[in-house]
């Protein structure tokens, strides 16, 4: 009751003295600023905002302690937004292991990247935030999955803190409705389409450098997305990883890039299933390996576009992929799709074990791919691509709600 007192009282004064409004964009890790990356843009060019960027640590991931400490490492957040266009601030001093105070720049709201307060300290928790300003989320993934993945990027000891959702698809927005009932949360779910979305037909004729091959007709260009944890059953790093490595060794017309989740390899040595040792080895094999490489950059979409197809699990990029119209080769475990899940992996190519892996490897290297017109007819009926742009919207959204309808 007392942080909508106090927003009231802080908007009307700015209204009154013609004040920007403050909007404040949290960011530990650059792998997912895709899901925020136009609402920015969108509030940067307005006049009406002035737009700051914190950029933080995130909690490491222990053998044994798990995130039960307070052991913070930079996922590159300091150096990727050191450039922005805005006034960029690190929020973690790596000497002194204090952390800047959000309320000290007086915040109207606040975007942060990712939903778990357990991997941030006490000032930057959504209980502390929620205290002095509106807190704002975007699904950092679009989520096509149910069961325990689900349920673990909706804790509720966030949302109940947080005062507005924006949600790429009708399912998502119930999901988060309901959540927020069964929570007693007073939450505000709009529909606004996904920023990750905005503007992607630009890439479909843009290369990327990334390749360590130049692109020909006779060279297949394979990402590889493994899930970053084994506890759900669904990761298949293990069953293949030594096999697709052994296959791209043996096919020099096949170009592949492993592209490791930014927590798996922390995690896998934090359970002991690859501990670093191991790890570094299996990194020296990609060093080695003329057509490998293990990709770490945080820009990702131009070596989407300008690959051939895709072998993953269960992923948050996934949807970002099937847009790019081009083969999924999907893994299967375990299921746990979701009702909009379920209709976009009838455009997946489903494999069970590595002989069906290579063969569909194979397949699609000659060209085969009877399930593209699948895909195109899947894209048209299930994804909502909003015309005027989500971050837009969402920038829109805000205004209305700082300065009430025009």
């Amino acid at each position: 009751m007392v942080s909508r007192i106090i927003f009231c009282v802080k908007k009307f004064l700015k209204k009154i003295f013609h004040q920007s409004i403050n909007v404040v964009f949290v960011c530990h890790r650059p792998n997912v600023w895709g899901s925020l990356k136009t609402v920015f843009e969108a509030c940067n060019n307005d006049e009406k905002f002035n737009v700051t960027i914190i950029a933080i640590p995130n909690k490491k991931e222990l053998p044994e302690k798990g995130l039960n400490h307070e052991i913070y490492e930079t996922e590159g957040a300091e150096e990727f937004f050191k450039n922005y266009p805005c006034k960029v601030i690190n929020g973690y001093n790596y000497e002194t292991n204090e952390w800047f105070n959000l309320q000290k720049i007086k915040p109207d709201y606040v975007f942060v990247q990712q939903p778990y307060n357990i991997t941030r300290p006490k000032l930057y928790k959504s209980k502390e935030i929620s205290k002095y300003c509106k807190l704002c989320y975007v699904h950092y993934g679009m989520l096509i999955f149910n069961g325990e993945v689900q349920e673990s990027v909706y804790p509720p000891d966030f949302f109940k803190n947080v005062s507005f959702v924006f949600s790429e698809n009708q399912e998502q927005k119930d999901i988060m409705e309901h959540l927020a009932k069964a929570i007693r949360s007073k939450l505000i779910c709009k529909l606004t389409g996904y920023p990750r979305f905005d503007g992607l037909e630009k890439l479909k004729d843009i290369d990327s450098n990334n390749w360590n091959l130049p692109k020909t007709n006779g060279v297949k260009r394979i990402i590889w997305t493994p899930r970053w944890c084994t506890n759900e059953g669904n990761c298949h790093f293990f069953d293949y990883k030594d096999k697709l490595l052994e296959y791209v060794e043996q096919n020099s017309d096949v170009d592949f890039i492993f592209r490791p989740h930014p927590q798996a390899f922390l995690e896998w040595n934090a359970t002991g299933e690859l501990p670093e040792k191991e790890a570094d080895e299996y990194r020296k094999l990609y060093e080695n390996c003329p057509n490998a490489k293990i990709d770490i950059q945080k820009e990702y979409l131009t070596t989407f576009y300008s690959s051939d197809f895709l072998i993953t699990d269960i992923s948050s990029i996934i949807t970002e992929y099937f847009l790019t119209g081009k083969p999924i080769i999907y893994c299967h475990k375990t299921n746990h799709f979701n009702q909009l899940g379920s209709k976009i992996s009838q455009g997946f190519y489903w494999v069970h074990d590595w002989a069906e892996l290579e063969r569909t490897i194979d397949m699609l290297k000659r060209g085969e791919d009877p399930l593209y017109e699948k895909r195109q007819q899947i894209i048209k009926d299930n994804f909502y691509i909003n015309p005027q742009g989500a971050g837009y919207t969402i920038k829109e959204i805000i205004k209305e709600d700082f300065y009430g309808k025009s």
